[in-house]
């Protein structure tokens, strides 16, 4: 299960690196159908992009230990959790289209149900009770 686990954390990561990457260096293809923008989104989405970027290097570094660093693995739940329900959100308002934002929210689901169901529950318990 650890295993897997460190497995789904790069993965995570990786797929995080490679969007913030697309944030960072395209952001004007990103807000592509959303011409009615202001000008200065670019910079928050480059923004975004270097905070996915230090996140993920951090969750990478922690799925060489898990256990030790389950803080990490929290956080990346809570992320794949709060993106999922950004999405489901603007989705559901009508304010994006699943054609441009679905592939964030199925994303996620896949993320946290791997997560889950990986995650040390008892490996976990055991170590807060030990320190």
């Amino acid at each position: 299960m650890i295993k897997g686990l460190k497995v789904a954390m790069i993965l995570w990561s990786a797929i995080g690196i490679l969007a913030a990457l697309e944030y960072i260096f395209v952001p004007q293809q990103m807000l592509a159908g959303f011409e009615k923008a202001p000008a200065y989104l670019p910079y928050f989405l480059m923004l975004i992009g270097n905070a996915w970027i230090v996140c993920s290097v951090f969750v990478i570094i922690a799925a060489r230990d898990p256990l030790k660093h389950i803080m990490w693995v929290q956080a990346a739940i809570a992320w794949s959790l709060l993106d999922l329900l950004t999405a489901a959100y603007f989705i559901i308002r009508g304010i994006v289209p699943f054609s441009q934002a679905g592939i964030v929210l199925i994303i996620n689901i896949i993320f946290i149900v791997a997560f889950l169901i990986l995650y040390p529950w008892r490996k976990a318990l055991v170590s807060k009770t030990i320190k």
